[in-house]
């Protein structure tokens, strides 16, 4: 009798279960050293910031928090002296991994790989005793299914309001946590499949700054954790949750065109973890091309803020619907987390401060009437050959009250791969967001476990170092 044809999941969990680490190439496990780095480095500097208290009291909540001193798992959580349980300690790492706006993006896919896969992948290799080899081949895999899913339709669940960090992420850390946790076949193949269940995320906190965005690494990073826990216990989950009648994308894609294949296609010899980007901004990715083009602007003219008349952004619809459009609403973010979705004030913020740290988005920072006064004098035009569903171009003209004008693009954002950051860049960003809780000299020594994980015997030496956060 012939074997009926693999599902999608099917496939995506078979490569997953075989990969070995000695197949793959040494520079994607570099990458997904530096985008390890990264999320823990931005994880270490939310400690120190004021989001940090109800994402940690949820976290705390989900395990009944004992009395807050005692182990209540086998799993560390950045800032948390006591192990928690993986659901409680994956929940809280990835949350305040993507809670600066900080993390990385892979720009076709539309995905920040590594917060809803790092923290899951964590908590196996601490839970399971596992390698740093282990849990970096753990990682890698899970990169390169998460991205895949985005790829069968790119932006086409951005543009109907779904947040495919959150949706792809709860499959992606089912994949990283599941294969640590012993799951092979049939079973991990239900993971996903009871993924597509838990899979959620909208965009709907850009209508008033809320911050729900950062919840949803955390929410994937649980519910594909959940979803392991369910299928070990031989829980069922349909193998056709990708590309079924009623599966992923013909539920949240009804009526438009997806490419099923893009879901496997170059498994094991197109590592997409290559073209994922980090951010030198803490803001949204699609913005910072133009912030680029405004310090070339900035630093070429010469001018003072006040002397702007107009700065006028070209932009497609994607970036209008994330950054721009309602313009005016964007002109006056109500909050520091609103601005980090709002061009206006970024831009006000180069051009007055001559910068965009995490220091500039405070609450008091997005009320500073001087940056909100050059904001205000930003607008936009569409132009939908500028692409933001391939790459993240910024482009922007400043005209000035005396009729000069300034013209700049950027074609690819800083830090994608055709605009690179290197690696001594990667690792500049981690020591100054590690050193928001840590010691300098403890923030070194986590640096270097990371980098060095496939030397690592088990995680335990870098999960300590976690442990001591805001301490």
């Amino acid at each position: 009798m012939p074997t009926a044809p693999s599902t999608a999941s099917e496939t995506l969990c078979r490569f997953c279960e075989e990969l070995r680490f000695e197949d793959i190439p040494p520079e994607v496990i570099e990458k997904a050293k530096l985008l390890t780095l990264d999320l823990l480095g931005i994880s270490l500097a939310a400690r120190a910031d004021p989001i940090d208290a109800p994402i940690r009291a949820a976290a705390r909540a989900m395990d009944g928090g004992g009395d807050g001193n005692a182990d209540t798992g086998p799993c560390s959580a950045v800032g948390e002296t006591r192990k928690m349980p993986a659901l409680s300690a994956a929940f809280l790492n990835a949350a305040l991994g993507h809670s600066l706006d900080f993390d990385d993006t892979h720009s076709k896919s539309i995905i920040h790989t590594a917060a809803p896969v790092v923290p899951p992948a964590l908590a196996a290799a601490e839970g399971f005793r596992k390698s740093g080899r282990e849990m970096l081949r753990s990682i890698t895999a899970a990169f390169e299914g998460t991205i895949r899913i985005g790829l069968a339709a790119p932006g086409r669940f951005h543009a109907r309001g779904f947040h495919m960090t959150s949706i792809a992420g709860t499959f992606g850390a089912a994949l990283a946590y599941g294969p640590m946790a012993g799951l092979k076949g049939r079973q991990l193949v239900s993971a996903l499949g009871i993924c597509g269940s838990m899979a959620s995320g909208l965009f709907e906190y850009l209508e008033d700054g809320s911050p729900v965005k950062v919840l949803h690494p955390g929410w994937a990073a649980h519910s594909g954790i959940m979803a392991t826990v369910l299928a070990g216990g031989d829980f069922g989950g349909p193998a056709s949750v990708f590309e079924g009648r009623f599966g992923l994308l013909r539920s949240h894609l009804s009526g438009e065109d997806f490419d099923a294949e893009a879901l496997t296609e170059g498994l094991g010899e197109r590592w997409e973890t290559l073209a994922t980007g980090y951010k030198p901004y803490p803001c949204g990715h699609v913005i910072h091309a133009f912030l680029d083009a405004a310090l070339r602007i900035r630093e070429e003219g010469g001018f003072a803020p006040e002397g702007i008349e107009s700065v006028t952004c070209h932009a497609d619809k994607v970036a209008i619907d994330l950054v721009l459009d309602p313009i005016e609403a964007k002109r006056r973010p109500r909050t520091h987390y609103e601005g980090k979705f709002s061009l206006p004030y970024c831009l006000g913020s180069i051009f007055v401060r001559g910068r965009l740290t995490l220091d500039d988005f405070t609450d008091e920072a997005v009320r500073d009437e001087r940056v909100l006064a050059a904001a205000a004098k930003v607008d936009y035009r569409q132009d939908d050959s500028m692409d933001s569903l391939n790459f993240f171009p910024g482009k922007i003209e400043v005209r000035l009250k005396g009729g000069k004008t300034f013209a700049a693009e950027e074609k690819h954002q800083r830090g994608c791969a055709e605009n690179p950051m290197a690696p001594v860049e990667v690792q500049k960003k981690f020591m100054q967001n590690a050193q928001r809780s840590l010691p300098a000299a403890r923030a070194e020594e986590a640096m270097d476990h990371i980098l060095n994980l496939d030397a690592l015997s088990g995680v335990a030496p870098l999960t300590g170092l976690l442990r001591e956060a805001g301490r």
